[in-house]
């Protein structure tokens, strides 16, 4: 699988879909449950709201957002009539069009993005860059952390790294705060000596503490590849590429049209599978509506981006070409599998060995498949989706095409059968710092972040969450910033003293 990261300021958010979710109480209840103290919602609820800046008055309104912070929420700026075809079919599939981030969580969602006029809203934008004028703020780019440095005593006292065809090392007064994200947090923990013993030992890395590191690897695992049509739908990659001066003037002056679109998503919903009890308001499936397909752009950036094979683009793709198409791409919200993340050599250069383990446990297939069947009858079942012409896509997979029923509607085989044979990851990695109790051997960092077994090193990122939350990653991991931002003024009362 493709796992992209966001090697510059912003990180990731300099490249994901900008959508807002904060996930499901429950989910944080079940960290606090498990060792994670301080974790549960009533904990980090606080920290979602000190960060959002929400635009939409409908939204703060109802009393579970702000609108004061420094990353701006906006409601999606520009739509299709896929849009007005997916509210409608909320009530049709039994579920209520509402902002998912507020009392409830399951049913079909008011799209809203990380978005200022229109357009992205890093983290850099929010945070960063307001802060670069500050005496007690050095910004380095182009440069890359090679090791945390740790003397005898296992303190951490700074970090090496590499810029210009040199090395430095930097120091540090207080403490070092690890935020490389779930791949590179614990790729440089083990380089540094901190990680499974036995592993860290094969690469002839001394090792300073062992621990679980690079364990407990999680993503949100879906498919891209079920598509439809509908002759009274727009596709939004055909609009830009009709008027992409128009549009671009349009978004220039206005921050709408096609270009502000949320990367083409139109609508999401959190639904049941038969293996959840609804009444938890806990759903385990996710629905991203997205107003195009491969088809779109004729494979010609995408099926590269992807890694589409010519034979799939040939057979599913090219006869779908000038259509106004649509895709759902869809997930199982809390896997069962666990990944690891390895170090392939000693080299920092050297990427690590990223092994998802997808679908080691098979739930996960059985509820990818529940989810896709829900896609096939959003479509096929609803009227809303029949009155703008909504069909299955006659063409059929490479491999597939023994377990298809009839042009018109897909066996529960062959929804397997994509979902086996064309997975796709959600860029939601999570977990390899895996935090919880100091007495847990699952665990690296106690729920102050603090790296088990050495002071002065803690670790905030996605790389701590223990287990996935039933969304969009990027708005937890905001507020896994903002928590972890207090617990260092707790620990440094006398700071302003410096």
């Amino acid at each position: 699988m493709v796992t992209p990261r966001g090697k510059g300021l912003g990180g990731s958010t300099l490249l994901n879909y900008m959508l807002y979710v904060r996930g499901n109480r429950l989910d944080y209840d079940g960290w606090a449950k498990q060792g994670a103290t301080g974790w549960s919602w009533k904990d980090v609820y606080p920290y979602f709201l000190k960060s959002e800046g929400n635009t939409d008055p409908k939204i703060v309104e109802d009393g579970y957002h702000n609108a004061s912070g420094p990353l701006t929420i906006q409601s999606a700026q520009w739509t299709t009539p896929l849009m007005d075809a997916w509210v409608k079919a909320a009530a049709e599939r039994g579920y209520e069009y509402r902002d998912i981030n507020g009392e409830k969580q399951t049913g079909f969602h008011t799209l809203q993005g990380f978005t200022r006029n229109g357009r992205r809203c890093s983290t850099s934008k929010a945070f960063l860059i307001p802060a670069s004028d500050r005496k007690n703020l050095d910004i380095v780019t182009d440069a890359l952390v090679t090791k945390i440095l740790i003397d005898k005593y296992k303190n951490a006292y700074g970090v090496k790294f590499h810029k210009d065809g040199k090395d430095h090392e930097v120091y540090a007064n207080k403490e070092v705060i690890v935020s490389g994200g779930s791949i590179n947090s614990p790729q440089l923990l083990m380089l540094s000596g901190i990680g499974p013993g036995k592993h860290l030992e094969e690469k002839g890395i001394p090792v300073i503490e062992d621990l679980p590191v690079g364990d407990n690897y999680q993503d949100h695992v879906g498919t891209f590849f079920l598509n439809f049509e509908a002759t009274g739908s727009k596709d939004t990659f055909q609009q830009l590429f009709s008027k992409p001066i128009s549009n671009l003037v349009k978004y220039n002056t206005e921050g709408t049209g096609p270009y502000a679109s949320l990367n083409g998503v139109e609508g999401l919903a959190w639904v049941n599978s038969k293996y959840n009890d609804p009444s938890l308001d806990w759903p385990d499936l996710e629905i991203h509506l997205e107003a195009y397909s491969l088809s779109s752009d004729g494979g010609v950036v995408s099926s590269h981006l992807l890694g589409v094979p010519p034979k799939v683009m040939e057979q599913v793709y090219f006869p779908k070409l000038g259509k106004h198409t649509f895709t759902m791409f869809s997930c199982f919200l809390r896997p069962f599998s666990r990944g690891t993340v390895r170090l392939d050599t000693s080299n920092p250069n050297d990427h690590p060995l990223i092994d998802p383990n997808t679908f080691a446990d098979a739930r996960d297939i059985d509820r990818l498949q529940a989810v896709l069947q829900e896609n096939v009858d959003i479509v096929t079942k609803t009227k809303a989706f029949k009155d703008i012409g909504a069909k299955l896509f006659d063409t059929k997979f490479p491999g597939c095409e023994q377990f298809v029923a009839n042009s018109t509607y897909y066996s529960p085989e062959y929804l397997r059968c994509i979902a086996v044979g064309y997975t796709f990851n959600l860029y939601h990695p999570v977990g390899t710092c895996k935090m919880g109790s100091a007495d847990d051997k699952t665990t690296v960092v106690d729920p102050q972040l603090k790296v088990k077994g050495i002071k002065n090193l803690r670790v905030a990122d996605g790389s701590i969450i223990p287990n996935q939350v039933s969304g969009n990653t990027e708005a937890p991991i905001v507020m896994i910033g903002e928590k972890c931002a207090d617990m260092i003024k707790a620990d440094n009362p006398d700071r302003n003293n410096c």
